[in-house]
């Protein structure tokens, strides 16, 4: 398993970090300040139940196997937060390699609390 200091060092990862289920900063590298960050951590742990209630709908009304919840993206401007579990990054999009950043996060260490969506 990979932590933060392998996502940091990805081509376009500008800032790593790891959140707890309520939405709490357990701990971040790169260049973005706290404050901005620990609002980042609130949203993504609100997006991962979101997302996680998408999966479940389309999970019970497709032909499909969406479960369990493995990550998710938004891509605005030239950035893209990208989260799986409670490891997330924000990563300048022309300059990464999605297909490894994608391999990487999913096999990132999960930190605090076991989380279930």
């Amino acid at each position: 398993m990979i932590g933060l200091d392998r996502l940091i060092e990805m081509n376009g990862v500008i800032a790593a970090g790891q959140f707890s289920e309520d939405g709490k900063v357990i701990r971040k590298v790169g260049d973005i300040q706290d404050g901005v960050m620990e609002e980042i951590a609130g949203w993504c742990a609100s997006q991962n139940k979101t997302a996680s209630q998408l999966v479940d709908f389309l999970d019970d009304n497709s032909d499909y196997n969406w479960r369990p919840l493995n990550g998710w993206a938004i891509w605005g401007g030239k950035y893209v937060i990208a989260v799986v579990g409670n490891t997330g990054v924000i990563v300048e999009s022309t300059r990464a390699d999605f297909n490894q950043l994608i391999v990487d996060l999913l096999g990132s260490e999960p930190t605090g609390a076991k989380q279930i969506y």
